[in-house]
């Protein structure tokens, strides 16, 4: 009898929580997986949080001057939930310097950014710090020093939105 009284309320308890979590609405720290992008008045950028935790971002003046005065690469990253509808995420691209006769390698950047979601999680807003190496240097080593470093004032008063399916 016992046996039957605990697999009854397993059971239970299961099925509660399979309905809770079917409950929430798609975004609420389970899915805020999808494609945004932000429109600015002189760039524009395009954002893809994937469910494992990795990210993408292009950007529209990846090959004119950037932070440091260099183009740079698209940027691969990760993403974790920091918060209610708030995320954190880390970038990396690769810096190129093309004031010379050929584009020459100028380093990497680490970018961590900070995403505030709006209630109804179809948008956010941004901000971020970077920091830019030297080639050679390992920019996750202790007392690594950046060549350069920049936040992202740009994106003060603008959002990403997310890019609604057909």
């Amino acid at each position: 009898m016992k046996r039957i009284y605990r697999l009854t309320i397993a059971a239970a308890l299961l099925l509660l929580s399979a309905t809770s979590l079917a409950a929430l609405p798609p975004g609420l720290g389970r899915d805020f997986s999808g494609t945004y992008t932000a429109t600015l008045p002189a760039r524009a950028e395009i954002l893809l949080l994937h469910r494992d935790g990795t990210a993408v971002i292009t950007l529209s003046d990846e090959v004119t001057s950037g932070a440091g005065g260099f183009t740079f690469s698209d940027s691969l990253g990760s993403w974790k939930i920091a918060g209610p509808r708030t995320l954190t995420a880390r970038f990396l691209n690769l810096n190129f310097d093309v004031t010379g006769a050929s584009p020459t390698y100028a380093g990497v950047a680490v970018v961590d950014y900070v995403y505030q979601f709006a209630p109804n999680l179809q948008s956010f807003t941004a901000s971020c710090a970077g920091k830019i190496f030297a080639p050679g240097q390992d920019p996750f080593a202790a007392g690594a020093v950046p060549t350069t470093t920049f936040d992202c004032a740009y994106l003060n008063g603008f959002s990403y939105k997310k890019m609604p399916l057909p």
